[in-house]
């Protein structure tokens, strides 16, 4: 049979008080520290939630300034294109203008000179040039029909007005002919030394100089002679100028050869003369 109950001791309940008193305030101590640690967890949460807010505001105002720039930068470039094309559209409108003022000009001084030409003449318009590497043909816009006749003296007017001697008319057709200027080798010209009188004959040699060939036993001929047509030619007006007698050296010898005045390389109008003087 079991004993009767022990009944506690003084001691033992003083004990026994002393723990469940401890026990409580170890729970009631992790308990805060729990509350604590928990509301220091949330508050970072918190932080670390705010910011990641505010760098994805930031992120987001930073993507739409992007493409406002973008869109920005977009229609400035259309704008300028716009501009750009304006102005070459432009340019191109002053450059016409200003081909036209020459282009008429140009023809005001080749009929001014053709007024002052002591026989007549037509105005043509060069519209090509020879292809090959030893022609030097020039073709115009007109032939027969209107007075260009094959062998015709043919004249080139400067910017000043002061007409030279280009070459002759070889081979007119209806509507067209074509031109030999004064540097082909099938061009012959007779001339006049203007400061002796002597005469010449003017001689092309498919180069930038002419051959001169004298008439006089002992010519006089010397380097910056101006060489004219003479009154005797029935295919040029007298006293138009041929070129500059310039001294040629080649090797231990020199000579004299003429340099042209017409610029045969960049004319665009012609006189071509009709008749004799």
């Amino acid at each position: 049979m079991p004993g009767p109950a022990r009944k506690l001791s003084r001691r033992s309940t003083s004990l026994l008080f002393l723990a469940l008193f401890l026990a409580l305030a170890t729970i009631i101590g992790l308990a805060s520290y729990g509350v604590t640690l928990g509301g220091l967890v949330l508050g970072g949460v918190q932080r670390v939630t705010r910011t990641l807010s505010r760098a994805v505001t930031v992120a987001a105002d930073s993507v739409v300034g992007y493409g406002r720039a973008l869109l920005f930068a977009r229609s400035i470039y259309a704008e300028n294109e716009t501009l750009r094309s304006e102005n070459q559209y432009l340019d191109a409108r002053l450059r016409l203008a200003l081909d036209n003022h020459d282009e008429l000009e140009r023809l005001q001084e080749q009929l001014a000179v053709q007024q002052r030409l002591s026989v007549k003449s037509v105005l043509v318009q060069v519209t090509g040039r020879a292809l090959g590497v030893n022609s030097m043909d020039v073709f115009i816009d007109h032939g027969t029909v209107l007075g260009v006749a094959d062998g015709a003296g043919v004249l080139v007017a400067d910017f000043t007005g002061q007409a030279y001697v280009f070459g002759k008319v070889r081979g007119a057709f209806v509507s067209n002919a074509t031109v030999i200027p004064l540097l082909d080798s099938r061009c012959v010209i007779s001339g006049i030394n203007r400061r002796t009188g002597e005469d010449v004959l003017v001689k092309g040699t498919d180069r930038e100089y002419c051959e001169l060939s004298y008439i006089s036993p002992l010519p006089q001929f010397q380097s910056g002679d101006i060489v004219v047509t003479s009154s005797s030619s029935t295919t040029f007006p007298p006293n138009i100028p041929i070129g500059r007698v310039d001294a040629l050296g080649s090797g231990t010898t020199t000579r004299l050869v003429l340099r042209p005045f017409a610029a045969i390389w960049a004319t665009r109008y012609l006189l071509v003369t009709q008749g004799s003087k």
